[in-house]
């Protein structure tokens, strides 16, 4: 008797959550051993559960995935894990370091550039987007180190601080694929899932 596809993918994703409990708790040390240190000052971890479930769902529906500030990368080792071709931008040296790490210990594909995720041709507007303060706009973008562009993506995923949303938002409608799809996590109100271009 054929096994049902549906069951085996759901024992599989069940086996591999257990191991990405141990990539959280491991990202949850570095952390700790870390904080102290000037790169680490804007790192806060999302829900990963929440995000991890996300990405369970959109599996065989989406293919290129990309971290936004991917810290630690841990998301972008999930989505790895999960059969996507994942990605990590981030302007910290240090903290592409660890990720590398981690993605080598949990068998990852992912790959990590160091740089700014706004494309160098985004046209921000400070009366259309606000004034996010925590925002680096005079950091190279890293899309050519990926040899890839932002529109390249079918899914991309970020955790912005209160006054970036806009920006974010912003930055997908303009720079980003037709139907690429975007997961935010936000620490009040948790994940959100959207086709930017629809908003």
């Amino acid at each position: 008797m054929d096994e049902n596809p549906l069951a085996t993918n759901a024992l599989s994703n069940d086996f591999l959550l257990e191991e990405m409990r141990e990539l959280w708790r491991e990202s949850d040390t570095v952390w700790e051993e870390c904080r102290n240190q000037l790169e680490f000052g804007g790192f806060v971890s999302a829900d990963y559960v929440e995000i991890y479930q996300h990405l369970v769902q959109l599996q065989g529906k989406v293919t290129t995935f990309l971290e936004w500030g991917s810290g630690l990368g841990v998301v972008a080792i999930m989505a790895s894990r999960l059969g996507y071709e994942a990605y990590g931008i981030e302007v910290e040296p240090l903290l592409i370091e660890h990720a590398q790490q981690l993605s080598e210990r949990f068998g990852s594909e992912a790959e990590f550039a160091e740089g700014s995720f706004i494309p160098d041709d985004y046209q921000w507007g400070i009366e259309e987007v606000g004034n996010p303060s925590r925002t680096n706009f005079d950091t190279r973008a890293a899309y050519d180190d990926l040899d890839m562009e932002l529109r390249d993506f079918d899914l991309v995923y970020a955790y912005p601080w209160p006054d970036e949303h806009g920006l974010y938002l912003d930055i997908m409608r303009t720079c980003g694929g037709e139907q690429a799809l975007f997961l935010t996590f936000d620490a009040r109100e948790g994940t959100s899932l959207r086709r930017a271009r629809d908003e």
